[in-house]
């Protein structure tokens, strides 16, 4: 009897400090909130995270929303939000013989490129390959933002083609097509609604919101 009480007595002693495997010091209670706080938070400086490459794979809120393949080769690109993205290290590209994207000839926008909510970035094409990506001042004679990026490639409006957004290590994040003569003279081809919607006929609005033609 005594024995039985000398047994019971030190397995209340270790039970003191807790018993349950649930106590050990690395249990804190939110399994899992590592992980999840390194996926969301290493990527990225915009408002959102996005545009970053950090440890996990490169995202982006930033769309194709416009592209002009008659009347000037041009391509809008534009930021739904909610946050700001960062473009640095992102290309933008048109589509080879096979459909696929062109990365040998994609534009890659420079470390500090920055679209905010609602903004829109304007690229050239069909220009000299010794005027470099830019930015660039000398942008469309008539209207349009002020500042805009080159590419030496344009889009045709013969044959069709999809315009492409790349990561930093050429993963496709959105695109937009152009269809075979999607579009009459002094039309483009936009989302509508902007920024958000399909590909549909729409007038040209460089820099701007997109419009029903």
């Amino acid at each position: 009897m005594a024995q039985l009480r000398f047994t019971l007595l030190c397995v209340a002693a270790l039970c003191a400090g807790g018993c349950g495997s649930g106590d050990e010091p690395e249990d804190t209670g939110a399994p899992g909130t590592g992980a999840t706080s390194a996926s969301q938070g290493s990527s990225g400086t915009g408002g959102n995270g996005q545009g970053g490459t950090g440890g996990g794979a490169a995202t982006t809120t930033v769309v194709v929303n416009e592209i002009s393949a008659k009347d000037g080769d041009w391509i809008e690109l534009g930021n739904p939000g909610p946050g700001s993205a960062d473009l640095g290290g992102f290309g933008l590209c048109d589509a080879n013989e096979t459909g696929q994207c062109n990365t040998s000839d994609a534009l890659t926008f420079p470390a500090g490129t920055q679209l905010a909510p609602g903004e829109y970035l304007l690229v050239l094409g069909d220009q000299a390959v010794e005027a470099g990506f830019g930015p660039h001042t000398t942008c469309l004679p008539v209207g349009g933002p002020s500042s805009c990026f080159y590419v030496t490639w344009k889009v045709s409006a013969s044959r069709g083609e999809t315009v492409s957004l790349i990561s930093p290590n050429d993963q496709v994040l959105t695109q937009l097509e152009y269809p075979i003569e999607a579009a009459a003279d002094g039309q483009t081809w936009g989302r509508l609604p902007d920024l958000t919607g399909e590909g549909t006929v729409t007038a040209p609005t460089p820099g701007a919101a997109n419009a029903a033609p």
